[in-house]
């Protein structure tokens, strides 16, 4: 390149551009094409919110679920100051006090010389004391007293408000990212389990616990409450299954205070513990059925995906369906004791509880006979004695 002539000397010549420069895209245009990306964190950053939000209200909304505790009264004891008085015209065993000398007696010894006895000084009367103030009897203590169905109504009310109101994230299988996508499937099927375990029970409550025979009304709050509870576990919104739930728990808690108040009824009768025993014995079986089996309904083998559904919604039956047999075994106390058959309820809630506390870090599918274990076998175990269990209690139940 040779420099112009018209360019002054001692200047390096200017290269010409190669062409038109690039103009920078706008930011708008920029921002539309990540548009996809900014939306699904739109979408997270929202459901984030929701979720904080309603932990927060489960936590602060979520009554407090207490067992109440029998307390025996002590018998209040004041003590009592005796005072021991003599009764009028009774003879003192003192001796009298001798008299004082007369003047002539006095005089007469002055004359023979003999020492008078110098008088004892007199000793001045101490100020009465005021006596010690007694000590205030203890205030006796409340008893507790408990109607027929509360210990039952308030074990179903607990195992609910477990699932729902207790966990970081509250009542999982209705959750967009937990619950749809799967992402803590173990949590969300025993959730599952305890629910089943909590519409089968509810269902013979309102069915046949609260009323005498079949030509009596149901009772509204437990039917209403029962509604709620059969509400898809998986509704989000119109209406939330966490939300119904809590509403089912504060329908069977003015079921409690009617109890209480006397306006409602709950028949603890052979013939109805039969029927909730039947529906536990069904349950069961199920969850036996899924624990054992090799291949699905349609022939195709149990996949990896599935077997741990199966052994987490199997330990959620077993969790509350323990819970559940504690308050019969309180509330039932006389027809159990009639047929003898404590020990069958002890052996049941044994075997369930003993299935509710095995936590393998995680669930394996082996061969019955391998090196590695075979989670859904060693469940199957306790599940399938407890429903041989509660099935002889109910026969046991049935016979005169």
């Amino acid at each position: 390149m040779s420099p112009s002539a018209d360019q002054p000397s001692g200047n390096l010549p200017t290269p010409a551009p190669l062409g038109p420069e690039t103009p920078k895209e706008p930011p708008l245009k920029v921002l539309l094409r990540q548009r996809f990306f900014l939306v699904a964190l739109l979408i997270l950053l929202f459901f984030g919110a929701l979720f904080a939000l309603g932990k927060l209200k489960g936590r602060t909304s979520s009554p407090e679920l207490a067992m109440p505790v029998h307390k025996a009264a002590p018998a209040a004891q004041s003590p009592e100051v005796s005072e021991e008085v003599a009764p009028p015209g009774a003879v003192s065993s003192e001796p009298p006090a001798e008299p004082p000398p007369t003047g002539k007696e006095h005089g007469a010894a002055v004359k023979e010389g003999t020492p008078l006895a110098k008088p004892a000084p007199v000793e001045e009367a101490a100020p009465p004391t005021a006596p010690a103030p007694l000590a205030a009897p203890p205030p006796p203590e409340v008893t507790v007293k408990l109607v027929r169905g509360e210990i039952f109504t308030r074990a179903l009310i607990k195992i609910i408000d477990e699932q729902v109101n207790k966990p970081l994230f509250g009542w999982r299988p209705n959750t967009i990212v937990l619950g749809k996508m799967g992402v803590t499937d173990n949590v969300n099927n025993l959730q599952l389990g305890v629910l089943e375990v909590a519409r089968r029970t509810i269902w013979v409550l309102n069915e046949n616990l609260t009323r005498f025979a079949v030509t009596e009304a149901y009772n509204p709050k437990v039917n209403e409450a029962m509604n709620f509870l059969m509400v898809s576990p998986d509704k989000y919104w119109f209406p939330s299954a966490s939300g119904k739930y809590r509403e089912a728990i504060q329908d069977l808690e003015r079921y409690i205070d009617d109890l209480q108040k006397g306006r409602s009824r709950f028949y603890p009768r052979v013939d109805h513990l039969i029927v909730l025993l039947t529906n536990y014995k069904d349950i069961l079986g199920s969850c036996f059925h899924n624990l054992i089996k090799d291949t699905e309904a349609d022939g195709t083998p149990v996949s990896w995906s599935r077997v741990d559904d199966y052994f987490y919604f199997s330990q959620g039956v077993t969790l509350a369906m323990s819970q559940m047999l504690e308050a019969v075994k309180e509330d039932f106390h006389d027809q159990l004791l009639k047929k003898g058959s404590h020990k069958l309820l002890d052996d049941a809630i044994h075997a369930l509880h003993t299935a509710s506390q095995l936590r393998p870090w995680l669930v394996t599918d082996a061969a019955k006979d391998g090196i590695l274990a075979n989670h859904r076998a060693n469940l199957s175990t306790y599940i399938g004695e407890a429903e041989h269990v509660v099935s002889t209690l109910q026969t046991m139940l049935a016979t005169n």
